[in-house]
This record gives C-alpha cells, structure tokens and sequence, in this order.
C-alpha cells in the first residue's frame, strides 16, 4: 500500500485497496466493481463462513424438523457473534416468524443482509475518507472522488453474484476479474 491518504484508514486492507482505485481512479470501472465486490464478499465472509455453510446445509438431508427455529437458533449459538450474523439471524427469525419455510427465510434472508452489508460496507469505506480528511491526510477533491466514485460503483455492483459468493462461501469469486492483463494475448474477461 501506498503512503498517502489511505495509509491509516482504519478499514481491512480489500476494502482499503477499493478505496484507492475508486479515488485515484487508475482501475477502470469494472476493476474498480469487482475489487468492491471481492471486499464485501471476503468482509463478509471472514468468520461467517461456518455459520453460513451450516444454514445452508440445514434441511439438506429431507428430515422434517418439529422445530425449525429451535434448531436454526442452535446453528447460530454455535458460532461466533458479529454484525453481520446478529442482523442474519433477525432476518431469519422474523421471517420464520411470517411463516416461511425455513430453506426460503434462509435463503432470503441471505439475500436481505448481503444488500445491507453491501450498503454498511460502502458506508463505512466513506466515513473512513471523511476521517481521513478531517485528519489532514486526505484532501477536499480526494474525498469528493472517492464519494463519487463510491456512488458509480455502487449502482453498478453485481448484486446477484454478490450473493451467490456469499452463499456458496466462495471468497475467490472475483478473482478472475482482478488478474491484471499484462500482454497483448491475454483475453479480455
């Protein structure tokens, strides 16, 4: 990482690596997309990971369950506490609660906190450059880039591949897209 205004960014170093090509603007805006889209997925998944497989395998043997959110609710005290896991397990209940199987309140709710975290993680990145330029390192025109930037990227992010990441626990899912090309016969993706 680069001295500068991203050097003390109290953000993990994807998204800080996002942050950076959405200000300086060297990526192209489906570089800057996916570098965006593997920080959520990997913020994201970083100690939900477990969690997530283990909803996502709840059902999967065909055995009818007397109590569903008994045993949804013993999925999440085996793993650890996070923000992202609090507000999955609300989504859950509420719509297990609105009488949803419990495959759609998992699946759904997968796809709810995916869009908030999404939003959050977005969020977070833009507070962290305010901070920054109340700080001194980062100037007016950085932090009106980066927020610009920010809001370009995000109405063109992958929302539905962004999810499907998430719920296959795929942390490496766009990996692809950020392979630099460095000669004339690498393909274009």
């Amino acid at each position: 990482m680069t001295d500068g205004p991203f050097k003390n960014l109290k953000l993990d170093s994807r998204s800080r690596r996002f942050a950076e090509a959405v200000q300086n603007e060297a990526e192209d805006h489906d570089t800057r997309c996916a570098l965006g889209s593997d920080a959520i997925v990997n913020g994201i998944l970083s100690g939900n990971d477990g969690l997530i497989r283990d909803l996502q395998s709840y059902g999967a043997d065909g055995q009818l369950d007397l109590d569903p959110k008994g045993s949804i609710k013993g999925i999440f005290e085996k793993h650890d506490k996070s923000e992202f896991s609090d507000d999955l397990q609300r989504e859950v209940a509420m719509r297990l609660h609105d009488g949803e199987s419990s495959r759609d309140a998992i699946d759904k709710a997968l796809n709810a906190c995916v869009e908030t975290n999404i939003g959050k993680t977005l969020t977070r990145i833009q507070e962290a450059g305010l901070e920054a330029h109340r700080e001194g390192p980062m100037h007016r025109n950085q932090l009106d880039r980066l927020n610009e930037g920010l809001g370009e990227v995000s109405k063109s992010l992958d929302r539905a591949r962004i999810q499907e990441a998430v719920k296959s626990c795929d942390k490496n899912a766009f990996k692809l897209d950020l392979k630099k090309r460095t000669g004339l016969d690498d393909p274009i993706l």
